[in-house]
C-alpha cells in the first residue's frame, strides 16, 4: 500500500495534495479564531446539533439493560460484572462513533455545497459501518489499555502515563473521525492516515485541540460552580433549588454538545483544507497556515 499521508493513496483512494497556501488577508490562525469560524459554520446546520442529543439517548437506552444486568449480578461474581463493564464501555463506543460520525458527515456535506440533514448524515454514516465499528471498538480498547495502565502502576508513574499517552492518542487520532466520515475505510486505515496527515500538516490541529480542551475544563468547572449553588439553594428551599438545578444541567448540557459539533467541524476543516478539497466558509489564508508543512 502506498504512503498514507496527503496525496498518497488508501484502499485504493487518491487522496489530491494540498491546495497552494493563498496570500495574506486572512485571520490570523489561532485556535480560537478556528473554533470561532466553527461556530459560524455550525450555525447553517441547527439541525445537526441534535445529532449529540440523539446520540447521548440512544447510548442511554442501549446501556441501561447492561446495567440492569450489572445490578442484578452478585457482588461475588466480579469477573462477570467486569466482562459486563466492558461490553458497556464498546457499546457505547459504538454509537457514540456512529454519531459523530454522522455529524462530520454533515459537516463534509455543507462544505461540498449540498444542504445536509439529519436523514442524510446518518445515511452517511450507515454506510461507513465498517470503519464506524472498527474505530469504535480500536479507540475503547484504547482507552481501557490506558485506564489499566494507569491503575497498576499508580501514584505519580500512572498518572504521567494515562497523561502522555491519552496526549499521544489524541494527536494520532485527531483527523479519524473526519476521514471515516468522508471514506469507506477502516479503523487501522484511518489512524495511519489520521496520523501522517497529522504529522504533515500539523501546526495549528494542536492549537484547536487545545482551545477545545479549555472550553471543556471551563465547562467543567461551571458544572461544579452550579452543583454548590444548588448544594446552597437547597437549604433556603428544595423546589427552587430543583427548578435551578435542572435549568444550569441543561445549560450545561446544551453547551457540551454545542462544543461536541463546534469540534466536529473544525476538525472537518482543517483536515478537508490538507487534503486539497474546499473548505467554504473558513478563511483559505487562516487554514493554510493552520497545517502548514512540517520542516
Amino acid at each position: 500500500m502506498a504512503a498514507l499521508y496527503v496525496g498518497g493513496t488508501v484502499g485504493g483512494m487518491a487522496f489530491p495534495p494540498p491546495v497552494p497556501a493563498p496570500a495574506t488577508g486572512s485571520p490570523a490562525p489561532t485556535g480560537g479564531n478556528l473554533v470561532s469560524t466553527a461556530w459560524h459554520a455550525l450555525r447553517q446546520d441547527k439541525d445537526l446539533v441534535l445529532l449529540p442529543v440523539v446520540g447521548g439517548v440512544a447510548a442511554l437506552v442501549a446501556i441501561v439493560p447492561l446495567l440492569i444486568v450489572g445490578f442484578l449480578i452478585p457482588d461475588s461474581a466480579s469477573v462477570a460484572r467486569v466482562l459486563v463493564g466492558i461490553i458497556g464501555v464498546y457499546v457505547v463506543a459504538i454509537v457514540s462513533t456512529f454519531f459523530a460520525v454522522a455529524l462530520a458527515a454533515g459537516a463534509h456535506e455543507r462544505m461540498n455545497g449540498r444542504d445536509p440533514s439529519i436523514k442524510s448524515a446518518v445515511a452517511t454514516a450507515w454506510s461507513r459501518k465498517r470503519g464506524v465499528v472498527g474505530w469504535a471498538l480500536l479507540s475503547a480498547t484504547v482507552g481501557i489499555v490506558l485506564r489499566a495502565l494507569e491503575e497498576r502502576l499508580k501514584g505519580v508513574g500512572g498518572a504521567l502515563v494515562g497523561l502522555l499517552g491519552n496526549l499521544a492518542w489524541s494527536v494520532a487520532s485527531f483527523f479519524a473521525i473526519p476521514i471515516i466520515a468522508a471514506n469507506d475505510i477502516g479503523a487501522i486505515d484511518a489512524l495511519k492516515l489520521s496520523t501522517a496527515t497529522f504529522k504533515q500538516r500539523w501546526s495549528s490541529a494542536a492549537r484547536v485541540t487545545l482551545r477545545l480542551g479549555l472550553y471543556a475544563v471551563g465547562l467543567m468547572v461551571g458544572l461544579f460552580v452550579a452543583i454548590f449553588a444548588v448544594a446552597a439553594l437547597a437549604s433556603v428551599s428544595t423546589v427552587l433549588a430543583v427548578v435551578v438545578g435542572i435549568v444550569l444541567f441543561m445549560a450545561w448540557l446544551t453547551a457540551l454538545l454545542l462544543l461536541s459539533a463546534v469540534s466536529s467541524y473544525a476538525r472537518v476543516a482543517l483536515y478537508r483544507y490538507a487534503s486539497g478539497l474546499p473548505t467554504p466558509g473558513f478563511a483559505p489564508a487562516m487554514l493554510a497556515v493552520a497545517v502548514t508543512e512540517k520542516r
